[in-house]
């Protein structure tokens, strides 16, 4: 199966080229994902194994379909994305909400961090890309992110026991386990400046000291691009010699862009917001960085986001 994906994978650009639309090719994508799921499920019990011992084998199969995925035109299918997030997000729980480097969990896992202003839709891109309603906190008033939270992913079954009663669960989190972290947003939030301070010289200490950080998504509204306080987190990413950390530029709300937006037509955004962001990226030292376009509205960017999302999976 996934030597078969890989197959597809390199398939996927020549159909691209070919000019074929996802409506004209009819990929059974989430009955792919749903058998790979399965596959998942019973290689994590130990009722199967490889048969190919000289193909690599991904943290999680469905990463696998992931890859082929990502090469074929997208149709945005909520069935799909839906079967997608869920195998590859079984479990979620809040672990801890830390004010410094002291208060952060063990360091055990890769860590997906989300990172940019108040008001730019972190949360609800968090609680989109995972197919949770409530995994972040939205709210209408800036700042309300105050912590650095920590939720962990695929961790042991029962875990949450540990943290509320400090019982002993046996058990090991599954191999694709990792955390996501949502960091405070600044700019618009409403907090005393020193407070601002203290999240910004965190988050400057967490990002150069963290070694098990792996990607970086630092969250730009598409209908302004970076402001004084993007420019900022650019400049302590680009100051800071982070390895095995990808910083990611996503652009969020690009459905505000385009009238009557769905999942067809998920957004876009402007080229002088394009040229504006390339310029800042460029003079912060982090003009390599992907950008890639979303909407929590309309779901667009789901499969991007995931592309990166596994680097800390696979930590």
């Amino acid at each position: 199966a996934v030597q078969a994906c890989e197959w597809l994978a390199q398939l996927g650009p020549i159909v691209r080229e070919s000019g074929l639309v996802a409506e004209e090719l009819t990929m059974p994508w989430t009955r792919i994902i749903q058998g790979a799921a399965k596959c998942e499920a019973r290689r994590r019990d130990g009722k199967i194994e490889p048969c190919l011992l000289d193909v690599e084998m991904p943290c999680n199969l469905v990463y696998s379909v992931l890859n082929a995925m990502t090469t074929f035109p997208s149709d945005n299918s909520d069935r799909t994305y839906e079967a997608l997030s869920n195998a590859l997000v079984r479990r979620t729980l809040f672990v801890t909400g830390a004010v410094d480097m002291t208060g952060c969990p063990e360091a055990d896992r890769g860590e997906a961090v989300f990172i940019g202003r108040s008001n730019v839709g972190k949360s609800s891109l968090v609680n989109m890309v995972t197919n949770r309603k409530s995994l972040a906190y939205t709210s209408k008033r800036p700042g309300k992110t105050q912590q650095f939270n920590f939720f962990t992913v695929n961790d042991k079954p029962d875990r949450e026991k540990e943290f509320k009663y400090g019982d002993f669960v046996p058990g090991e989190k599954d191999p694709d386990s990792f955390y996501i972290v949502d960091l405070p947003g600044v700019g618009f939030a409403k907090v005393p400046q020193k407070i601002k301070q203290e999240w910004a010289d965190f988050m400057s200490e967490y990002i150069s000291k963290r070694k098990t950080i792996r990607v970086i998504f630092h969250l730009v509204d598409a209908r302004h691009g970076p402001i004084d306080e993007d420019m900022r987190i650019m400049q302590t990413i680009g100051q800071n010699s982070i390895k095995n950390t990808k910083y990611v530029v996503v652009l969020t709300k690009a459905d505000k862009n385009t009238k009557g937006a769905s999942s067809t037509s998920g957004g876009r955004v402007s080229s002088d917001v394009m040229d504006k962001l390339r310029e800042a990226m460029k003079a912060n030292k982090v003009a390599n960085a992907p950008v890639l376009l979303t909407s929590a509205q309309t779901k667009l960017g789901r499969d991007e986001m995931w592309r990166y999302m596994r680097l800390a999976a696979e930590a």
